[in-house]
C-alpha cells in the first residue's frame, strides 16, 4: 500500500485497514523482515500539511487510543503543518504568523512523537520525526559536543536500537549543517565517527559521505557564493551517489556552466530519481526554471517525474509544474491546474498562490481570478490577502464580505510577511484608525493611538526594514522617540493607498492592459543578466511568483528599478530586440 493509498484511507475515515497495515509494518520491522526504508516511507506519507486529514486523525486516535501507529502518523502531520506555516524562506524572512505557527506545531510534534516512543519496542519512525523537528529549530550542539559524541536522545537511542540506520544518521548530518548553526567541521567529525564505528555497510557509508559533500556544496553556493567550491564538492557527491547529481545540476547552474555540463548532470539525476523513486527538491526547480532551450529534450522526463510526485501528494512538484507554465510558456508543458487544485484543497498555500497567477496568465474571467485570490488569502497568503485589502470593494460585492473583514485581510497580509501591508498597517495604527484587541482581532477606531498600537507599528516597520523595504526604512529613520510614546505621539494624516492589481482589468476596461508584476520582474531580471544568487530556500526558484521581488538578493540598481516600476513611475516599453523603461508622464487633473 503506497502513501497516497494510506492518506486516502485516512481521509475517508476507513481506519481499520489503515491501522492494520501500519501496525503490521511496524511488527515486521521489529522482526527484521522489512528495511527501515520501507517503514519510514509509509510513515513519511503523513508528513504533509493536508487539512483534509484532520477528521480522520481524530477518528483514528479515538478508535485506537494508546497505540503506536496513529501517534507517529499524527506527529508527522503536525510536522508537515509546521513546515507549511514556516514556508521556504530564510529565517529573517519568515513572517510573524509563520514563526508562531511553526512553534505551535513543533511543540505538538515533539509531544506526540515522544509519547509514541513509549508505545512500542523499536520506535525508529517516532525518533525520526523528533529528529526532523529538532532540525527545524536549528543545531543545538557545539563542536565539543560532537567531538565527545554528546548527541541528543533521538539519535543515540535510535542508533542503539538500530545500529545500521542510515536514515537517522542523515537526519543528524542535516542537524549539523553550517547554515543551521553547525559547521563543516561538525559534519566532518560526525561522518568520520560513523566510518570509524564500522556499523554502516560500504554502500550506506558511501551515501553518507555523498550527503556530506552535497551539504558543503549547498552552503558554498547559497551562502559563501563560492561557486567553484560548490561545483567541486557536488561532483564528488554525484560520483559517490548518482542521486546527488541533482546538487551537481544546481551547483553548475549557479556557476553558469555550459549547457552540455548541466544537461549531463540533469540526465544522470533523472535516471537516478526514476530508479530510487525520489522526489526533487525546491532548488531543482530553480535550476530547471533557469535553463534555456537546451533542456527541451529532457522536458518529457522532467514533467513525468513532477507529475508522478504531484499525484503522489507532493504539492511542491505541482507548484513547479505551474511555474514552468508561467515562466516558460513556450515549453508547452502540461497544465498543472488539476494537481494544483488538489493541493490547494488540502491547504497548500503556495499551490493556491500559483493558481491565482495561472488565472491571470490564462486571462481567466475576473470573477474566477478573484475566487483564486480569495482562496489563497484564506490559506494565509500574505500577498493575496494584501490584494483583497487593496481591492476590497470588488471582493465585497462578489463574496458578500462584511466591511470589517477588510481589516482582517490587512492584518493577515501584514502578519503573513507582506511588506507593503506591514507598512500600511503601521500607518493605520499610528493614525489611530485601527487597534489590535487582546483577542488578536484588528478593529476600526477613531482615537489617539494607544501604546500597544505604537509598539506593534514599530515592530511591523522593523520587520519590513529587515528585508530592505524602502518605505519602512524611511519611516523608521524619520520617526523620533516621542513618536512611539502614547503621551507624545501625533496621529498620522494618511493619504489613500493606490491599489496595485494582481490581475489585469476587465477586457471592457478602456485603459491599457497592465502587465502583471511578476512578468515585469522577469523582464527586469532579463535586463540585469548578472544577478546575484539566491539565499537558501527549499522552494527557491528563478522568477518565483510566490515570492515578492523584495525577498530576493538582488543588486541595489535592480531593486530601485523594480520599486519605480511597481510604484508606477516607470513603464515597460517593448521592442523587437528587448525592453527598456521610460518615465510615466503624470496626467493633468
Amino acid at each position: 500500500m503506497n502513501g497516497p493509498s494510506l492518506l486516502n484511507l485516512l481521509r475517508t475515515g476507513d481506519i481499520e485497514p489503515l491501522h492494520a497495515h501500519l501496525t503490521n509494518l511496524q511488527a515486521q520491522f521489529e522482526a527484521g523482515q522489512i528495511s527501515e526504508g520501507d517503514l519510514l516511507r509509509a510513515f513519511g506519507a503523513f508528513q504533509t500539511s493536508d487539512l483534509t486529514l484532520a477528521e480522520g486523525f481524530q477518528k483514528w486516535t479515538e478508535t485506537h487510543p494508546g497505540t503506536y501507529a496513529p501517534h507517529v502518523a499524527l506527529a508527522g502531520w503536525f510536522l508537515g503543518r509546521g513546515w507549511e506555516a514556516r514556508g521556504g524562506h530564510t529565517s529573517n524572512r519568515v513572517s510573524d504568523q509563520g514563526w508562531r505557527s511553526l512553534d505551535h506545531f513543533l511543540t505538538q510534534t515533539d509531544g506526540c512523537a515522544r509519547h509514541a516512543v513509549t508505545l512500542t519496542d523499536n520506535p525508529l519512525a517516532a525518533w525520526n520525526v523528533i529528529g526532523l523537528a529538532s532540525n527545524t529549530r536549528g543545531c543545538q550542539l557545539s563542536l565539543r559536543d560532537v567531538q565527545t559524541q554528546q548527541y541528543p536522545d533521538w539519535f543515540t537511542r535510535a542508533v542503539q536500537d538500530n545500529p545500521g540506520t542510515l536514515a537517522l544518521r542523515r537526519v543528524m548530518l542535516l542537524h549539523l549543517r553550517t547554515e543551521w548553526g553547525g559547521s563543516e567541521e561538525h559534519m566532518l567529525t560526525f561522518v568520520r565517527q560513523q566510518q570509524d564505528a564500522g556499523l554502516l555497510g560500504q554502500t550506506d557509508m558511501q551515501r553518507l559521505w555523498a550527503a556530506f559533500h552535497s551539504r558543503v556544496a549547498h552552503h558554498a553556493q547559497h551562502f559563501s557564493q563560492d561557486h567553484a567550491l560548490a561545483v567541486e564538492r557536488a561532483r564528488i557527491a554525484a560520483e559517490l551517489d548518482p542521486l546527488q547529481s541533482e546538487q551537481l545540476l544546481i551547483a553548475l547552474t549557479g556557476a553558469d556552466a555550459s549547457p552540455s555540463e548541466r544537461l549531463d548532470a540533469l540526465r544522470r539525476y533523472l535516471s537516478a530519481a526514476q530508479q530510487e523513486n525520489s522526489v526533487p527538491s525546491g532548488n531543482f526547480g530553480w535550476a530547471v526554471l533557469k535553463a534555456g532551450d537546451w533542456i527541451k529534450p529532457e522536458l518529457p522526463r522532467i514533467t513525468a517525474l513532477l507529475a508522478s510526485a504531484a499525484q503522489d501528494g507532493d504539492a511542491d512538484s505541482a507548484v513547479l509544474l505551474g511555474h514552468m507554465q508561467l515562466v516558460h510558456p513556450a515549453w508547452g508543458t502540461q497544465s498543472a491546474r488539476a494537481v494544483l487544485e488538489i493541493a490547494r484543497d488540502q491547504g497548500h498555500t503556495a499551490a493556491a498562490e500559483t493558481l491565482a497567477y495561472l488565472s491571470e496568465h490564462t486571462s481567466a474571467p475576473v470573477e474566477q481570478r478573484r475566487v483564486d485570490v480569495l482562496k489563497a488569502a484564506d490559506l494565509l497568503s500574505g500577498e493575496m490577502s494584501w490584494h483583497v485589502y487593496q481591492q476590497f470593494p470588488e471582493f465585497q460585492r462578489q463574496f458578500n464580505l462584511e466591511p470589517r473583514q477588510r481589516f482582517k485581510y490587512l492584518h493577515r497580509a501584514a502578519d503573513g510577511g507582506e511588506n507593503d501591508a506591514r507598512f500600511e498597517l503601521a500607518r493605520q495604527l499610528r493614525a489611530g484608525n485601527v487597534e489590535l484587541g487582546e483577542d488578536g482581532v484588528l478593529r476600526p477606531v477613531d482615537t489617539q493611538p494607544i501604546q500597544a498600537s505604537l509598539e506593534y507599528a514599530r515592530h511591523l516597520l522593523e520587520r519590513a526594514a529587515m528585508t530592505d523595504h524602502g518605505p519602512s526604512r524611511k519611516a523608521l529613520k524619520s520617526a523620533q522617540e516621542k513618536d512611539w510614546q502614547e503621551v507624545t505621539a501625533r496621529r498620522l494624516k494618511l493619504k489613500a493607498v493606490r491599489a496595485r492589481r494582481l490581475t489585469p482589468k476587465d477586457e471592457t476596461d478602456s485603459r491599457p492592459f497592465r502587465v502583471p508584476w511578476f512578468l515585469i520582474a522577469a523582464l527586469i531580471f532579463g535586463v540585469f543578466r548578472a544577478c546575484s544568487h539566491m539565499n537558501d530556500s527549499s522552494t527557491a526558484a528563478l522568477f518565483d511568483p510566490r515570492q515578492r521581488i523584495e525577498q530576493r538578493e538582488i543588486s541595489a540598481e535592480h531593486q530601485r528599478l523594480i520599486e519605480r516600476v511597481a510604484a508606477g513611475e516607470l513603464q515597460p516599453v517593448f521592442e523587437k530586440d528587448g525592453i527598456h523603461f521610460e518615465p510615466v508622464t503624470p496626467k493633468s487633473p
